[in-house]
């Protein structure tokens, strides 16, 4: 019977660690050893269960104290960006001219603007320096799914104008272009990666941008519904759906009242789902269609 590890102290479970720390209370060489722990980088220690992007940046921070700021997709993830999978190496940057830490699992940078925020108690790259730092790394409709986030919510991180003032701040540098491109397309409101993407789909096919979480109402007035994409002109509404839609009955229930309400209004809703952004020619078609009917119409005489 292999022989049970001992348990470590309570303060050194739910986080990173030191060595040095752990030897101050009492925890051996053999022990830190142990196949519970994993070392994010040298000198300190992390049990499995805690392990994670935090507390993996937090180890970092207790390696190296002073003149860092995580950045890029580290940067972004930790102020809650949805991001396309991407490796798992850590991303840091330093002013320059210092010198950019190069250490396995971990990407170094020197950035010549310098401005940071603490986000989970942790130094990061501003939001604006980190959307422009994503354009490295990203195509343009990752990157405009960032801006939108970065834009959106009831308590906005940054504003478009800001993040054009970064890239003006920032002529030559590698991914500007793509920041340039990505800009025009940003919109306050998108409420989801899905809602972003589903946008971009339907302008990179010529049609009209849509409006963002339109409010609908009836004759006196009264709120129906707040549409996540809008063809006012046409009364097309679409809307993104995700998994709960489909796996929550009382969601389920809900949609279909809802779609109920706005087509009593004269709109066709429009339900889209992720399979249909992988295989977008039938929705694009389809939108159009609708768009074209409205407006081929016949008016009514009175």
């Amino acid at each position: 019977m292999p022989r049970q590890r001992s348990a470590l102290p309570a303060g050194l479970r739910d986080s990173s660690f030191t060595t040095a720390e752990a030897t101050a209370l009492g925890v051996g060489s053999k022990r830190l050893r142990g196949g519970d722990l994993v070392t994010p980088i040298r000198g300190t220690r992390l049990t499995r269960e805690a392990d994670g992007l935090i507390a993996r940046c937090r180890a970092y921070a207790l390696h190296r104290r002073v003149d860092f700021a995580f950045s890029h997709a580290t940067a972004a993830s930790l102020y809650g960006v949805p991001l396309p999978r991407t490796d798992d190496r850590i991303h840091v940057s330093v002013r320059a001219p210092g010198r950019a830490p190069d250490i396995r699992g971990h990407v170094g940078h020197k950035l010549s603007r310098w401005e940071t925020r603490t986000v989970h108690g942790l130094p990061v790259t501003t939001p604006e320096q980190t959307w422009l730092d994503l354009a490295q790394l990203f195509p343009r409709d990752a990157l405009v799914v960032a801006g939108d986030f970065f834009v959106g919510g009831d308590a906005p991180l940054t504003d478009r104008i800001a993040l054009a003032r970064a890239i003006a701040a920032s002529p030559g540098r590698r991914g500007i272009g793509r920041a340039r491109e990505a800009i025009h397309s940003i919109r306050h409101g998108a409420e989801s990666p899905g809602e972003s993407r589903l946008r971009l789909l339907l302008a990179d096919a010529g049609l009209p941008v849509p409006l963002l979480n339109h409010e609908l109402r009836d004759a006196s007035g009264g709120f129906v519904a707040r549409i996540d994409l809008a063809y006012e002109h046409a009364r097309v509404a679409l809307e993104y759906e995700g998994d709960i839609h489909r796996v929550d009955r009382r969601v389920w229930q809900k949609d279909i009242r809802r779609r109920e309400r706005v087509e009593d209004l004269g709109w066709r809703m429009v339900r889209v789902t992720a399979d249909d952004l992988h295989t977008p020619a039938v929705l694009v078609h389809r939108v159009r269609k609708l768009i074209e009917g409205h407006a081929n119409a016949p008016t009514r005489g009175f």
